[in-house]
């Protein structure tokens, strides 16, 4: 029964349109044990949550395309129960007004990185099923 629960590394979409960061991110959460995806538009992500089901999303509001308040929006819309964390570096930006769980300022350390990361993983629904 517990092989089940742990059938993989807790899965991370990181969305982000600076490709500097996108490979910084997406390397220190695969060294830290995830498994992630990386994807530099909204428009991507819709797409890579079906291919890879994640069971948290990293999300930059400000992107091309389709930006981070859009992702959000079609998510809620698709019915999908997936934890997001709001990668931003606007201040007056709250997570909840956009329908994320928690918002992480740009700058960010690693160290901060991963607590969110792991605040939003402890907020999944599948955490709370046991299909981690």
């Amino acid at each position: 029964m517990s092989e089940r629960a742990y059938r993989h590394a807790p899965r991370v979409l990181v969305v982000e349109d600076d490709t500097r960061l996108l490979f910084a991110i997406g390397e220190a959460l695969t060294d830290a044990g995830y498994e992630t995806a990386t994807v530099a538009d909204g428009h991507a992500a819709t797409q890579k949550v079906h291919a890879f089901s994640p069971d948290v999303i990293l999300l930059d509001l400000k992107m091309p395309f389709m930006g981070g308040d859009e992702f959000l929006s079609w998510l809620k819309q698709s019915g999908l129960k997936i934890p997001v964390v709001l990668s931003t570096n606007e201040d007056e930006v709250e997570a909840s007004e956009v329908g994320a769980e928690l918002k992480l300022s740009k700058p960010f350390t690693l160290e901060k990185l991963l607590e969110a990361v792991a605040a939003a993983l402890n907020r999944s629904p599948a955490s709370a099923d046991g299909n981690h």
